[in-house]
């Protein structure tokens, strides 16, 4: 391996560890948060309210492909907001083996809650970054996304 290469290597080894670090550090300002405003959700509870704010009355695996995880554990959450009242399963009526995933009026009413919430955060993580260096970041971990899918598409073929 070339040297050009090996620090290549270590330069995306510091992404992943960065990346990684940022979603920790989320998570806590993120639990923080809904703690101090009495709200009971989980972080992964919040993925999918969020799917569905956008798109209600989905399939269980729209849930598991948008959210990257496996779907035993998006059933377990599901299980866990349909007990609080924020979902529902709903019959398809174009496939009976299939549930639809809506929200309920408590979990519309919830969006009201986190929104504002979610803003501020959001606004924090801004901090000194110019919006121009975002969108730049952006666009160049959507560029690595779409060369780590691409490679990762070609070698299941």
């Amino acid at each position: 391996m070339e040297i050009e290469e090996q620090k290549d290597i270590v330069s995306i080894a510091r992404l992943m560890d960065t990346i990684r670090d940022i979603r920790k550090v989320v998570r806590i300002i993120f639990m923080k948060k809904m703690k101090s405003h009495n709200i009971d959700v989980t972080i992964e509870m919040i993925e999918v309210l969020y799917i569905l704010w956008n798109k209600d009355q989905i399939n269980q695996q729209e849930i598991v492909d948008k959210t990257n995880r496996n779907k035993a554990s998006i059933t377990s959450i599901i299980d866990n907001m349909t007990a609080r009242g924020l979902v529902q399963r709903n019959a398809d009526p174009h496939d009976r083996r299939n549930n639809l995933i809506a929200l309920t009026e408590e979990g519309r009413m919830y969006q009201m809650k986190l929104a504002p919430l979610l803003d501020e955060v959001y606004a924090t993580f801004q901090g000194s970054i110019s919006a121009q260096d975002l969108d730049n970041t952006t666009a160049v971990l959507k560029k690595l996304l779409q060369g780590m899918t691409c490679r990762t598409a070609a070698n299941k073929e």
